[in-house]
C-alpha cells in the first residue's frame, strides 16, 4: 500500500463487528473517510470524525456529516456535535499515538453508557516480527506492522488490557488477517489453525462502556 493508499483503506469485516443502523457514530483518526462513509451506507444517522492529517480530513468532509481537522488528545464533544456517540472507531490509529491510554480514556467518555468502541491494532507478535527480530533487524515501512510512524507496540493481551484500563466491557477479540477472503483461509491452513493469533497481522477488538 503506498501512503497515499494509507489514508484509503477500509475494512469490511467492520459491519460483522457492529450494526450501525440509526446509530451516531465517531470515527477517531478517520483518513480520508472509507470506514465511515462504509457505516453511513450501511444506515448509520450520523457519522464524525477526528483527523489530524489536513489533506485527508479534507478529503473525508466529503463523506462524513462532520470532521474536525486535530489532535485526539485534545479534541472535545462540543466541537463533534454535543451528543455522546452510540459507538466509536479507533481503527489503526491508537499505535500511532504517544498517550494511547490517555486518548482511548477521553474517547470512552464521549461514549455514551452501553455504547461499544471498536479498535484495530496491529500484532507486534506476527511470525514475520518473530522472524525479522531473529534476523536481528526492524524493517521501516510506510505501512503495516513495520510502519515507520508507530509509536507504540501491543500483542492480543496488551490489547484487551488497554481497553480494560479505558474502562470497557470486552465482548470480542478477532485476529484479522487481510480483507481477502483466500488470503486469509490460507492464513489459518498455515498457522494450523492452533497458531492463528501468530498470524494474525492486526486485532480488531469490540469493548462495551457498562451502563450505570
Amino acid at each position: 500500500m503506498t501512503p497515499a493508499g494509507y489514508y484509503r483503506d477500509v475494512k469490511p469485516v467492520l459491519l460483522d463487528l457492529v450494526d450501525p443502523t440509526g446509530l451516531r457514530i465517531l470515527d477517531a483518526g478517520c483518513a480520508s473517510g472509507g470506514n465511515g462513509e462504509l457505516l453511513k451506507h450501511a444506515g448509520a444517522r450520523e457519522v464524525w470524525g477526528v483527523e489530524l492529517d489536513q489533506a485527508a480530513a479534507d478529503e473525508a468532509r466529503g463523506r462524513l456529516d462532520g470532521v474536525v481537522t486535530g489532535d485526539l488528545a485534545t479534541v472535545t464533544l462540543e466541537a463533534l456535535g454535543g451528543e455522546p456517540f452510540d459507538a466509536i472507531l479507533a481503527i489503526d490509529v491508537l499505535e500511532h499515538l504517544p498517550d494511547p491510554r490517555a486518548a482511548l480514556a477521553r474517547l470512552v467518555t464521549m461514549l455514551r453508557p452501553g455504547g461499544a468502541l471498536v479498535a484495530c491494532i496491529p500484532n507486534v507478535a506476527h511470525v514475520w516480527v518473530m522472524a525479522n527480530l531473529l534476523a536481528k533487524r526492524w524493517p521501516q515501512k510506510d505501512s503495516g506492522i513495520f510502519d515507520r510512524t508507530h509509536l507504540r507496540f501491543f500483542a492480543k493481551k496488551d490489547m484487551v488490557a488497554l481497553l480494560r484500563e479505558a474502562g470497557l466491557d470486552v465482548i470480542e477479540v478477532r485476529p484479522y488477517f487481510t480483507r481477502y477472503r483466500s488470503l486469509a483461509a490460507l492464513a489459518l491452513v498455515l498457522s494450523l489453525y492452533v497458531f492463528r493469533d501468530y498470524w494474525a497481522r492486526q486485532f480488531l477488538l469490540v469493548g462495551r462502556k457498562p451502563a450505570p
